[in-house]
């Protein structure tokens, strides 16, 4: 089980040097699987190792310029002031178990049904998105919009959002570079900010507490793709490896439904 841990971290790294964003998603669901945390919890775990692996991302582009910070800021106030708010006043007020129409529901289902929900349709557009970019520039108020979307996905599922943040930075006029470089500093910012709103939850302790240990094994593996995935976006286009992640998206949300829904 370790090393398959390690072999999903070093993958979800690729896949964020190589195309700014998508492999985060994967994060929670190895941590809660694999190493065996509570969902709230490995969202935590999440916002951890994006963080560090978006802020190292960053780093690796401010050399060559690939990195926005105007357009990136304009993004990221909205969003990581959202995702702040959800970490630190939503989360601890939602109760671990709580009716809703009828059904028993709990914190840990919320999690993983949204998580389901994203992962499906990132794999999905990934696979079969067909429609050609809009060369119209969105307006601020649209950039605000996917801003405050984008950090509602950090604060409640752990997932930094490149795979809305890059389409949009293109349409602002950058090229995939610079897109993917802007996109990494707005993660590793909105998923710092979001991750602070957990120092005032108490389910973080009561889950057991982070393992820091473990976090930095899954964080170095997670660079250690980063800097893999950004040698290979110089070399080839990554759609092989983006159809593999999707596919893998897939069936991993297909195990967690079931799990939550008819085996837990």
């Amino acid at each position: 089980m370790i090393f398959l841990g390690a072999l999903i971290s070093l993958f979800i790294g690729v896949v964020l040097g190589l195309v700014g964003g998508g492999g985060s998603i994967l994060t929670v669901p190895l941590v809660h699987y694999v190493f065996g945390t509570s969902m709230l919890l490995a969202t935590t775990y999440s916002l951890i190792v994006v963080s560090v692996a978006s802020g190292v991302g960053t780093l690796q582009r401010l050399k060559s310029k690939q990195v926005d910070f105007k357009q990136g800021l304009i993004f990221l106030i909205p969003s990581m002031s959202i995702a702040f708010l959800i970490r630190r006043y939503m989360l601890p007020a939602i109760p671990q178990s709580f009716e809703l129409f009828g059904i028993q529901m709990s914190l840990e289902i919320v999690i993983a049904l949204l998580l389901v929900a994203v992962m499906l349709f990132t794999a999905f557009k990934t696979l079969f998105s067909k429609r050609e970019p809009s060369s119209e520039t969105p307006s601020i108020t649209v950039v605000i919009l996917f801003g405050l979307l984008t950090g509602l996905l950090s604060g409640f599922i752990g997932a930094g959002g490149g795979f809305i943040i890059v389409p949009i930075l293109m349409r602002l006029g950058m090229d995939i570079r610079k897109a993917v470089g802007t996109s990494m500093f707005i993660i590793s910012i909105q998923s710092a900010i979001a991750l602070s709103g957990d120092i005032f939850n108490p389910q973080i302790a009561k889950d057991g507490g982070i393992d820091w240990m473990l976090v930095s094994i899954i964080t170095l593996l997670t660079v250690i793709g980063v800097f893999l995935g950004t040698y290979l976006q110089r070399h080839f286009s990554g759609k092989l490896l983006r159809n593999l992640f999707s596919y893998l998206l897939i069936a991993v949300a297909i195990g967690v439904l079931i799990q939550k829904l008819f085996l837990h």
